[in-house]
């Protein structure tokens, strides 16, 4: 009976509370004593959730809110009554589309109660109304407008208080996570765009104000969770629609709908851009994966699309936001860790494009590049030409050197440097060939921009001379060709003087002599005088080697007057099996000569005799397809090395496109090594005059700048000894 009668009570009370007058509620029972007799209805099921929640937004709220009672308990145990409900009754029903209407009434004509109320009270109705709004999603979109109506009110709201908040309360990342959640829920599945971008921008609006009032010390590596969970969302949201919008570079969508969906994908890239650009220190791995493959996404890039308006809308909406969001990201060590493991990943992905804007956004930060992103660079420079795809390719070839050469003239690290100069001597010669050609590209730059200076000109000159001179005399190593290269810029930027036609400049003659008629008379007339009988000195026989060598560079000099008068000279010479390296400089000078000449030449030769090298075969090849019937009979008597052949028809059979592109099958396994070295006399077997003339020559290239402690001891013990020989 006991019972009966509590039950009585409590709905008796719960009846009057329904029936009394808002102006009346005031005066008869405190907020307190309502929420313990809702509270009580609910528990007992003698009420239902959904009418108790509709009372209290239709009149409760509104009567205390008006005497300016402190409500925040009342909507703290709302939220506990809707949560009831939800677990209890799944189904929407008209009840629920009463409350929805009754909750947004009130947030519209309580408005200026709410602010005035405070940040407290207004995060906590935000977050019982997305709990609200999120029930509903799931159902008919009959009640679309309602809750599309509540939700803009509560953001506006939200946004409103966020504005005057000085401090950043743990209980916001639970509402900020529920509004986000709802913001994807209403994208992805319920396909309205525009209620789901406006729902982000609140919570980004949101983010931006409370980075502005924090100020957390740089040093912490932790992001706010709020801040990371905003950047997420908004990261995971651009992904969503590109993914989803595009599949195989066509369109998912509509294509009246298609510049929505891109101009709404620009919008969450400007989000992310005003959050990044407001001070993001520090970004942990989840935030560092998500931003990188935004950036990454393929979806982004113009070769992604075949139909070219696809492309225009890309380039002019999507484009330059990527690139924009990537110059602010590209320096946080866990987004390059991030592209680096990427290429490192499965074969079958090309991340090319992504390199390529990895590099410019380095090129285009002001900002003094620190060694872990020089690093990373050299670590893209390898993923690039691991083998020889992006090398054959003209496009991408050209992408490449325009962008490292841009990095290596802006970023000025000096180990940066050292790396491509290092390059330049490796194996593998497309690496090489790059390392070489994007230096050249960095020299070229400095020099448009008049960065170099004198003193920089004669180190650079000073280096790649010392470099010229590490080759053995005659080498064919083809890094030394990249070394002559920079040292003929060099010395044309400084306007040297050309070096003294001898011996021991032929290395700096070789790569710094322009094709001049004059030059090319002396050296000429140094070769007649040295080579009148076979040389019987090895220094004369190496000189007379050097100036073939020079002389073929200077193609408008007449040599077939030297060609008759040596003729038998030079045909002892080719008899001998260690001659090759006067073989090789003989038969290239040659293959200039004019045709009579090679006709005397071929005339003289011992069948085979003299053209087992490759220039001789060289030669010999292009006499027998002449169009001189002479050089033709004459050249038939010599038969081609099968092998070199094979050699010159080798490109023509890899024509159908299955030339291997592997690093392994272009790689140099052993270093040049001379092929002379068995002409070479050892220094003890020179007589005393020579040994005192080398000395002569050799101190006149002497540079004391480069002298150590050593040399100086070493320089002391030859004048020492010297002086014991003096008359």
């Amino acid at each position: 009976m006991s019972g009966n009668n509590d039950s009585l009570g409590i709905s008796v009370t719960y009846s009057e509370l329904v029936t009394i007058d808002q102006e009346d509620i005031i005066l008869l029972i405190d907020v307190d004593s309502a929420i313990s007799i809702c509270s009580a209805c609910i528990a007992n099921k003698s009420a239902n959730p959904v009418d108790v929640l509709t009372l209290w937004f239709s009149k409760l709220l509104r009567a205390y809110m008006d005497e300016s009672v402190c409500c925040v308990r009342a909507v703290k145990e709302m939220c506990k009554w809707f949560t009831i409900e939800s677990q209890t009754d799944t189904e929407v029903h008209s009840g629920h589309i009463k409350l929805m209407s009754m909750a947004h009434v009130f947030a519209s004509e309580f408005r200026d109660h709410l602010l005035k109320a405070g940040e407290r009270l207004v995060h906590i109705l935000g977050y019982l109304v997305f709990l609200m709004i999120e029930f509903c999603l799931g159902s008919e979109r009959s009640h679309h407008q309602i809750v599309a109506d509540l939700q803009l009110a509560t953001l506006s709201l939200l946004k409103d208080t966020s504005t005057k908040s000085t401090k950043v309360h743990p209980r916001l990342v639970l509402l900020m996570q529920k509004i986000m959640e709802i913001a994807d829920f209403e994208g992805t599945r319920i396909g309205d765009l525009q209620l789901s971008v406006r729902t982000s921008e609140a919570v980004a609006n949101m983010c931006l104000h409370f980075m502005s009032i924090c100020h957390g010390n740089p040093k912490d590596e932790k992001m706010p969770d709020w801040l990371r969970e905003t950047v997420l969302h908004l990261c995971e949201m651009g992904i969503s629609y590109l993914d989803s919008s595009f599949s195989s570079g066509t369109p998912n969508v509509p294509a009246e709908k298609l510049r929505e969906i891109i101009v709404i994908i620009r919008t969450y890239f400007l989000m992310l851009h005003s959050i990044l650009q407001k001070g993001v220190v520090h970004v942990d791995d989840d935030v560092a994966a998500c931003l990188m493959d935004l950036v990454m996404c393929e979806q982004t890039r113009l070769p992604y699309y075949s139909d070219i308006e696809q492309q225009q809308l890309i380039s002019t909406y999507v484009r330059p936001h990527v690139i924009d969001m990537l110059e602010l990201v590209y320096s946080f060590q866990k987004c390059q860790d991030y592209l680096i493991s990427s290429t490192l990943g499965t074969p079958e992905s090309d991340y090319f494009d992504v390199c390529i804007d990895f590099l410019n956004a380095v090129s285009s930060d002001n900002a003094d590049v620190p060694p872990s992103t020089c690093r990373t660079l050299q670590k893209i420079f390898e993923y690039l030409f691991k083998d020889a795809n992006n090398f054959v390719n003209g496009e991408r070839w050209n992408q490449v050197l325009q962008a490292f050469g841009s990095v290596l003239y802006l970023v000025g690290n000096i180990e940066l440097h050292k790396y491509f100069c290092t390059g330049i001597f490796q194996n593998d010669f497309v690496t090489s060939q790059v390392c070489a050609d994007i230096l050249m590209l960095c020299f070229r730059l400095r020099e448009a921009n008049k960065c170099w200076t004198d003193h920089a000109k004669e180190q650079a000159i000073a280096f790649w001379h010392k470099c010229n001179n590490s080759y053995a005399m005659f080498s064919t190593s083809p890094s030394q060709l990249h070394v002559q290269r920079f040292l003929k810029y060099f010395h044309c930027l400084r306007k040297h003087q050309l070096p003294a036609i001898s011996f021991q400049n032929f290395r700096d003659l070789s790569a710094v002599a322009k094709a001049d008629s004059h030059i090319g008379m002396k050296i000429l007339k140094r070769l007649e005088l040295i080579s009148s009988s076979a040389p019987t000195k090895v220094e004369v026989y190496y000189e007379m080697v050097a100036l073939q060598e020079l002389l073929v560079q200077h193609d408008q000099i007449d040599c077939s007057h030297w060609f008759q008068q040596t003729s038998e000279m030079a045909k002892k010479l080719l008899g001998i099996d260690k001659s090759v390296t006067f073989a090789n400089a003989y038969f290239k000078l040659l293959a200039r000569g004019n045709k009579s000449t090679q006709l005397l030449i071929l005339r003289g030769l011992t069948p085979n005799s003299g053209c087992t090298n490759w220039h001789g075969q060289k030669f010999l090849d292009s006499c027998k397809v002449s169009d001189d019937a002479q050089l033709r009979a004459f050249s038939a008597r010599h038969s081609i090395d099968p092998l070199f052949k094979a050699l010159q028809d080798k490109p023509k059979t890899m024509l159908d496109g299955s030339i291997n592109l592997c690093k392994s099958s272009y790689i140099r396994h052993e270093d040049h090594k001379c092929l002379c070295s068995s002409l070479k006399r050892k220094r003890s077997e020179l007589a005393p005059k020579e040994i005192l003339r080398e000395m002569y020559e050799a101190s006149l290239q002497l540079c004391s700048t480069d002298f150590d402690a050593a040399d100086w001891d070493l320089h002391k013990k030859v004048m020492d000894n010297l002086s014991r020989i003096v008359p």
